[in-house]
């Protein structure tokens, strides 16, 4: 059972990071005003009346562009994970967690300052929570590598555990660091790209 919130739609988050990818949505407030409308929207328009209460004209270039793509058909949608990054034609699917590419899934749901945060905090997890590797002279193991990944949804349990310590640490000096920081939003992405790693039919 999921530490955070109920995770929104993915349909909304695939809005969201089309919009960012796009350029169309790029500064913080439009970030700020995104985010907490997913929070409590329970469908496409519901989401999109929150927008326009946080900010997000009905006239503007981002409120046009995100009401197309909640509009557009299921076929248009199919293409969204591909749109996204999440993989590109005729190429191999990365291990699941365990790609360079990981901060541009969550890179439009963070500030500037929370995703140098989250880029530390998740390198570290990788280094520590895959393979694990021996000492040659010690023979015991020592640490833990992302070389050979177990099976992704127990990584993604235990990643989502690792982050639920780091946000509410009993440290406050941590703790502060992940202050307002959309971790249920950074799960709720690796959980869709998850889910177009089993729809490819790669091992789970």
């Amino acid at each position: 059972m999921s530490c955070f919130p109920a995770a929104p739609d993915f349909m909304l988050l695939d809005a969201i990071m089309l919009a960012y990818r796009m350029g169309i949505m790029r500064h913080e407030e439009q970030k700020v005003a995104m985010l907490t409308a997913v929070r409590i929207a329970t469908d496409a328009i519901s989401f999109m009346t929150a927008i326009e209460n946080f900010g997000v004209g009905c006239g503007t270039k981002l409120h046009g562009f995100v009401g197309q793509v909640l509009a557009a058909p299921d076929y248009y949608r199919a293409q969204y994970p591909q749109m996204l990054g999440l993989y590109k034609a005729n190429e191999a699917v990365p291990p699941f967690l365990h790609n360079n590419n990981i901060l541009s899934l969550v890179e439009p749901f963070l500030t500037v300052k929370q995703q140098q945060v989250f880029y530390n905090a998740y390198w570290w997890f990788v280094r520590n929570h895959e393979a694990t590797y021996m000492d040659a002279k010690k023979g015991i193991c020592i640490g833990v590598y992302a070389d050979a990944p177990r099976d992704n949804a127990s990584t993604l349990l235990r990643f989502e555990k690792y982050l639920y310590a780091l946000v509410h640490h009993k440290t406050k000096r941590i703790a502060k660091l992940y202050e307002g920081f959309p971790a249920d939003i950074v799960v709720a992405v690796y959980e869709r790209s998850l889910l177009v790693s089993q729809a490819r039919g790669i091992k789970a």
